[in-house]
C-alpha cells in the first residue's frame, strides 16, 4: 500500500484560510487608503507633481527557508533571497528599487548568522543600486525557539504613471513569457521540509540518489533577482503585465494582474521543471495540483507581452520562453 499523499495544509500552511484572510485584509485597508487592498504585488502612493511619480513599497520574508539554512549552516544566501524577492515584487508594478530596510530576529543573537545574512543582503543591494537605509535586529527569547531566526525585508521604489504596470493594459492576443526559476526561491519550504527531511529523512549534506550537489545547496539557491533583465523592458514600455510567481503558484499570482474579461492559457510542456520539484512530488507523494498551487514549478516570473514586442523581449531576457497566451475569459489561468 502506497504512502498517503501529503498537502501544504498538513505541513502547517493553510492556503484556503490565507485566501479568506486576504479578503478581510482588503476590506480593512480600503477604508484607510485609496490604493490599499488592491491585490497588487506592492502598495503605491502618488507623489504628485509634473512627473507623476509614484512611490511603491513592499514587505516580505523568506519563510521557513531560515530553518534549512540553520540546519545546513549557511546563511549568506538568505540576504540575497530577501532583496531579490522584494525587488521582484515591485518590478510587477514597474518600479525601480531605491531603498531597503531589514528586520532580523533571533531567540538569542547568533553573530555568525547575523553577519552572513547582512553581508549577503548588503552585497545584493549594492549590485542593484539600492541604498540600505536602515534595519532592526531583535532578540526575543520565548517568541522564537532556541537557535531560530527570522528575516524580513522592506523595499521602496519609484515609478511613474507612464511606466506603472497594473494589468489594465493587458489585451487579448498578448503572449505570456516565462523567466526560469532556479528552484524553490523562497516559497513552499514548509512542505519541502516536511516531505524531504521529516518524512523521508534525507540528509541536507548529501546528494540525493543520482544528484551531484548536496540537497541543502539545491534548496538554498538564492531567489533569482530579475531586475537586470526586466527593468529595461519596463523603461521601454514593452510589457503590459508582470507577475512574480511566489506563494500561490503560477495561477494564484498571474490571476492577480489579469483583467476580469481575460484568461491566460499556459502549456506546461513549454518550460523545464527543475528536478527538485520532481523529487518533492515523488517523495511526498504530493499531487500535481498541490505542487502547482504551492511552488513556482520552474517559472519565477511571467511577463505579458504584446506580440509586436516579443522579439525585443526575448533578446533582453536570458533563457526565456513563450509559455502561453491571453484569451477571452473570466480572469482565470489555465495550465494544461
Amino acid at each position: 500500500m502506497g504512502m498517503k499523499r501529503i498537502t501544504y495544509s498538513q505541513s502547517g500552511v493553510d492556503l484556503d484560510r490565507y485566501d479568506g484572510l486576504v479578503k478581510v485584509i482588503k476590506q480593512i485597508l480600503t477604508r484607510s487608503s485609496r490604493s490599499s487592498g488592491s491585490g497588487h504585488f506592492a502598495g503605491m502612493i502618488e507623489l504628485g507633481g509634473r512627473t507623476g511619480q509614484i512611490l511603491v513599497a513592499s514587505v516580505d520574508g523568506v519563510g521557513t527557508k531560515v530553518k534549512v539554512a540553520a540546519q545546513y549552516g549557511r546563511y549568506r544566501g538568505l540576504g540575497r533571497d530577501i532583496v531579490g524577492h522584494c525587488v521582484n515584487d515591485i518590478l510587477c508594478i514597474g518600479a525601480r528599487p531605491i531603498g531597503f530596510l531589514d528586520y532580523i530576529a533571533f531567540d538569542k543573537l547568533n553573530v555568525k548568522a547575523f553577519k552572513e545574512i547582512l553581508s549577503g543582503l548588503a552585497s545584493e543591494c549594492r549590485r542593484c543600486g539600492i541604498q540600505l537605509i536602515g534595519g532592526e535586529t531583535a532578540e526575543m527569547p520565548g517568541v522564537y525557539r532556541r537557535g531560530e531566526c527570522d528575516l524580513a525585508g522592506f523595499i521602496i521604489g519609484l515609478t511613474t504613471r507612464s511606466t506603472m504596470l497594473d494589468g489594465t493594459r493587458i489585451s487579448k492576443g498578448d503572449l505570456v513569457v516565462g523567466l526560469p526559476s532556479n528552484g524553490l526561491h523562497t516559497n513552499g519550504f514548509s512542505l519541502a521540509r516536511r516531505v524531504l527531511l521529516e518524512r523521508r529523512g534525507m540528509d541536507l549534506h548529501r546528494p540525493p540518489t543520482g544528484w551531484r550537489e548536496p540537497l541543502g545547496r539545491v534548496l538554498l539557491r538564492p531567489h533569482t533577482n530579475y531586475l537586470e533583465s526586466v527593468y529595461p523592458l519596463v523603461q521601454r514600455r514593452l510589457l503590459t503585465g508582470v507577475a512574480h510567481i511566489t506563494g500561490g503558484g503560477i495561477a494564484g499570482n498571474l490571476e492577480r494582474i489579469l483583467p476580469r474579461n481575460l484568461d491566460a492559457t499556459l502549456k506546461r510542456s513549454l518550460w523545464r521543471v527543475p528536478k527538485i520539484f520532481d523529487l518533492i512530488a515523488e517523495s511526498g507523494p504530493v499531487d500535481e495540483a498541490e505542487m502547482f498551487r504551492v511552488f513556482n514549478m520552474g517559472l519565477g516570473m511571467l511577463l505579458v507581452v504584446p506580440e509586436r514586442n516579443l522579439p525585443a523581449v526575448m533578446k533582453q531576457t536570458e533563457d526565456s520562453r513563450v509559455v502561453g497566451e491571453i484569451v477571452e475569459g473570466v480572469g482565470k489561468v489555465i495550465v494544461s
